[in-house]
């Protein structure tokens, strides 16, 4: 799955997961996952009546060619495919459908450095992309399509983030949101009411333990991730530390901050859950796949994950099991911040294409109002372009992902270079040591990240007053 942008620092993909937000993010997409004021159940602010709705027509010069894509996105494979082969016949243009998981970022590079480039593909790491040429500028193709740039969501095309040097690179799939999902049955099995999911750290810890307590010798256990690829740590630690009004990235004072007693919190709240037993056993040996597995065969009472979930449990690994979907849980002190939605998994033309005027007429297909709608009614997630997100689906779980008041769409953060260590290690390691010298470790990978930022700066690849934002305030700022 894509790398989700507006995580602070380091594209979050979902798999490889963006390497963090802010900082630890993501892009990922995710990214994934990148990380609006309180946007609606349905939010519409941004579309366009102008807006791309129907599917791109046959043109004598594009049809009969062949169009490679190439995704790190497995949930939504079978929809997509379907939309493709909508496409090949109305337009005559064939997609080949080409998707890696977490070996996307190394195949990527490869394909572009053997000369055999994707026409179209899944930005990973858009700055330093956008640096070695790979990409597109899109400015002249949107100038040629009327009311689609105008369709996607707020902050979909600002300065670092949709736009570097003036330019137009990419266009969002996805605006993920980041819920809870729970296990009814197995909430009503450990003496829990199904119709309340754990809405604070502590009721998190609790629901874990009984579950745990009462369910392990059947296999069941009341949490789980799996951290085989560490981004995961980005989602369970990281996000719901933004309740607390903690972000990898401080745009107050222009850099990254992780000694943070927000982010310190969520971190004892895993710890003390492992302590208890309520997480599933293993981790290190699972990815998030194998993980998101195990909750949709009902071994797991919860899960955290973001809006792209209920497309993976219904279709990739056809859960019949009764599950929901809920906010992450608050800390302890109450929301003093919202959670970071990404808005990532941004498709390109690669600059390498022969084959550009007939790729664009599959992005223009796969971006029209009408596509994005069936893919969010699909159970896909919340999409990109804004007017998609109709809060409206039969798809079990995906009423509850469209936007809230609880959601915000966080400005860019600077995109550095792959750091090892990288904070979403530091973190496992945190946990590995059960959280013993906690301090120092999150003091040490801080001062990496701001050395790191510091240098892009000085080599002029990046500017410093570009992500500061004096008076940022997580509850109320607004996308530009």
């Amino acid at each position: 799955m894509g790398w989700v942008e507006g995580t602070a620092g380091q594209p979050v993909r979902r798999r490889q997961f963006l390497r963090g937000v802010t900082g630890l993010a993501g892009v990922a997409l995710l990214a994934a996952c990148g990380t609006t004021a309180a946007p609606t159940a349905a939010p519409t602010s941004g579309s366009s009546s102008g807006a791309a709705t129907t599917p791109a027509a046959s043109t004598g010069a594009v049809g009969g060619q062949t169009v490679v894509w190439m995704s790190n996105q497995r949930h939504d494979k079978a929809v997509k495919a379907e939309l493709f082969k909508q496409l090949e016949s109305k337009a005559g243009i064939k997609v080949d459908f080409q998707i890696f998981a977490d070996e996307y970022k190394d195949q990527l590079k490869l394909a572009f450095e053997s000369g055999k480039a994707p026409d179209i593909y899944n930005m990973n790491a858009p700055r330093q992309e956008v640096e070695a040429g790979w990409p597109e500028p899109l400015d002249d193709y949107l100038a040629k399509t009327p009311g689609l740039k105008e369709s996607f969501l707020p902050g979909a095309f600002v300065a670092n983030r949709g736009v570097w040097n003036g330019k137009t690179y990419g266009l969002p799939m996805y605006a993920q949101t980041m819920r809870l999902y729970y296990n009814k049955t197995v909430f009503q099995k450990a003496g829990l009411d199904p119709t309340k999911p754990p809405a604070t750290y502590g009721e998190l810890r609790d629901a874990a333990k009984k579950i745990s307590d009462s369910q392990k010798k059947e296999g069941v256990y009341g949490f789980i991730y799996g951290d085989k690829y560490t981004w995961v740590w980005w989602m369970n630690a990281v996000c719901p530390a933004n309740g607390a009004g903690y972000y990898n990235y401080d745009w107050k004072a222009g850099r990254y901050s992780y000694n943070n007693p927000g982010l310190k919190e969520a971190m004892q709240t895993l710890v003390a859950m492992q302590g208890d037993g309520g997480i599933f056993p293993g981790i290190h040996t699972l990815t998030d796949d194998d993980a998101r597995q195990q909750f949709a065969l009902g071994k797991a009472g919860m899960i955290i994950g973001g809006s792209w979930n209920p497309g993976v449990f219904n279709d990739q690994f056809s859960s019949k099991e009764d599950w929901e979907t809920a906010e992450l849980p608050q800390p302890s002190g109450g929301l003093k911040g919202r959670i970071q939605q990404g808005i990532g998994d941004r498709y390109t033309l690669s600059a390498k294409s022969q084959k550009k005027d007939a790729a664009w007429e599959v992005l223009k297909f796969i971006y029209s109002t009408e596509t994005m709608t069936t893919m969010y009614e699909k159970g896909m997630g919340v999409m990109g372009v804004s007017a998609a997100n109709t809060g409206k689906s039969s798809v079990r779980g995906v009423p509850k992902l469209a936007p809230t008041a609880r959601d915000l769409i966080i400005p860019p953060a600077p995109e550095l270079p792959t750091l090892t260590p990288d904070d979403n290690t530091t973190l496992q390691g945190i946990w590995d040591d059960k959280g013993t010298g906690m301090d120092q470790k999150l003091a040490d990978i801080e001062k990496v990240y701001n050395d790191a930022f510091a240098k892009t700066v000085a080599e002029g690849k990046l500017k410093k007053d570009d992500f500061v934002i004096p008076d940022f305030d997580p509850l109320n700022w607004k996308p530009k």
